[in-house]
Parts: C-alpha cells; structure tokens; sequence
C-alpha cells in the first residue's frame, strides 16, 4: 500500500478542516481524511476504507499524531482501537524546543482548532539534564502560546539519537522556550530551518561515510 501525507492547505479533494489539521493523506492514489475530533479520536472516510486498509494507513497518520488511538467511520462505527496514550498537562513555558523558528502559514492553519490546552496533544523525551523536549507539534505550542494558552497536554516518546545536536544548536541560538522560537514566513522557514536541517543531515552521511572508508 503506498501512502503519501499531504502537507499544504489548498488541495480541494479534503476539507480545509482536514488539511488544517494535517490529516489529509493519499492511499493508493485515493483521498483519505483523518478528522480529529478529541485528543484521542479521528473520523476517517475515504474511497476504499476497510479495517484491514486501515490498520496500515493509521500507522503513518500516527507517526505525526500517537496520541490518536480510536478511529471512526462517517457512521460512527469503531473501525480501530489501540491502546490509549498516556497523556498529562504541562506548562508550554517549561518546555525545550528542538527547533529554532515556526512558520507563519502554519500557525495561522493550526489556529483554526486551537482554542485550550486539550487541543494541543505533543510529544516530548525528557532529557540529560531533566528537562522535557518538544519532538513535534513546536507550531502548535508556538500558536498556543501567542494565544495566551499557557499549557498543553503531552505525552512521553524516546529521543532521536540527533536530538542533542538539534537541542545544543537551538540552545546556542539562545532558544530555551517555546517564546524564544522566530516566527517566519514560508520561505524564510526554508531558508532558516528546513536548509539548515538538509545541510546537518548531508554533513553527518558524508562523516558516516568517511568512518566507513577508514575501517575497511
């Protein structure tokens, strides 16, 4: 099964409340919706939905959105059920990020859905030093927090092996809080972040592949 997430906002196959919420997703070429609508509840509706079919889907719509663990038809009826998500409240200001800036077009899109700390589920890993850090979800935090929301819901994941280079870097930007993130328009946010982590990403391949050439 090929599955291919969709990330703009403009396609008309999906409902702008789909796409705001990044729950727009091709299978086998066919439109699919994820609605979110709880902190652990999705509708799903699409040409071709069968458990089976979704069971699979689920797991790549979950990699951006763990939290979510019961999924529904437009009937109502539970088309999937996993284990709940351990989630508790926290506050956004204590939270690390592992970014540096957010872009301007997203928060304006996860603003639609964004009205209290139960819209705002998040991964985190807690750190060396204690801390707990942001591993996805930093334009919601970021839109909640220009909001006034000073808290959001999270739950514990474990850290990628590079997330203490992202951490030293944000934190060498004098980045130790949602707050202290940049907010960018699209562009800027390809030029200031999404450059930077292809340039970080190329750079460790070419050293991986110079520690492979010096043990053969």
């Amino acid at each position: 099964m090929e599955i291919q997430r969709i990330d703009g906002y403009t396609d008309p196959r999906f409902p702008l409340e789909v796409l705001y919420q990044h729950g727009a997703f091709l299978v086998d070429g066919a439109p699919w919706s994820f609605r979110v609508i709880s902190d652990h509840e999705a509708v799903v509706s699409g040409e071709g939905l069968t458990r089976g079919a979704l069971a699979e889907a689920a797991e790549d719509f979950r990699f951006y959105a763990e939290h979510i663990t019961k999924f529904y038809d437009e009937a109502g009826s539970c088309l999937l059920e996993l284990p709940p998500v351990e989630r508790w409240e926290a506050d956004i200001d204590g939270l690390q990020p592992s970014q540096f800036s957010v872009d301007r077009e997203k928060c304006a899109a996860v603003g639609h859905f964004i009205h209290s700390a139960a819209d705002i589920v998040v991964p985190v890993t807690r750190l060396e030093d204690g801390s707990l850090c942001v591993m996805d979800g930093h334009t919601r935090l970021y839109e909640a927090w220009r909001r006034g929301i000073t808290a959001a819901m999270i739950f514990e994941v474990s850290g990628w092996n590079t997330l203490g280079d992202f951490v030293a870097e944000a934190r060498k930007r004098g980045i130790y809080h949602i707050r202290d993130m940049a907010l960018y328009s699209p562009e800027e946010q390809k030029e200031k972040w999404h450059d930077w982590c292809d340039a970080y990403f190329a750079a460790r391949r070419e050293e991986e592949e110079k520690d492979r050439r010096s043990d053969t």
